[in-house]
């Protein structure tokens, strides 16, 4: 029988969601059953054999319902093995100081559980998704583009899935 995983996200602009999406398909390949859902949706983890949750990184913190998510079934995660990745424009350079810095942003999580592994991937920066005041904010001070490394999301994507087979 098949080990049946949540993966739950939360994303703003639409770039972790895709990074979930793909994560999902690669544990299913692995003929994982898998559920991908923005945390917003997950009204219970019963069921689910392990949880994986994933979270876009905005003014250096996870989105708040990524922690909203997490506290709300925190007893229910500390019986199941977890996994964690974040997706943040620190990563845009894969560096031993960008891994630092973006490993800081899962200390909330890590508060809670353990993870038995972390992926920390680049963001996409795309300014006609943001606000107004975000792009000013923004605007010469984040390059924009994609910088997520999909040879790296994947390989974590597969590595996770034989763990948690």
């Amino acid at each position: 029988m098949s080990k049946k995983v949540l993966l739950a996200y939360a994303s703003r602009a639409g770039s972790t969601a895709e990074v979930a999406e793909r994560i999902g398909n690669i544990l299913k390949d692995l003929d994982l059953d898998v559920d991908v859902r923005s945390v917003k949706e997950v009204t219970d983890i019963t069921g689910y054999d392990s949880v994986v949750i994933g979270s876009a990184v905005r003014m250096f913190k996870l989105l708040p319902e990524t922690m909203k998510f997490a506290n709300r079934f925190r007893d229910k995660l500390k019986n199941k093995p977890v996994a964690y990745f974040i997706v943040c424009l620190t990563m845009y350079e894969n560096s031993e100081e960008s891994r630092a810095k973006a490993q800081e942003y899962l200390k909330p999580l890590l508060d809670i559980k353990q993870p038995i592994s972390t992926g920390l991937f680049g963001g996409k920066m795309d300014y006609s998704k943001l606000s107004f005041i975000w792009r000013i904010l923004f605007k010469g001070r984040i390059p924009e583009g994609d910088f997520r490394n999909w040879d790296l999301i994947e390989e974590w994507a597969r590595n996770l899935g034989v763990a948690l087979k």
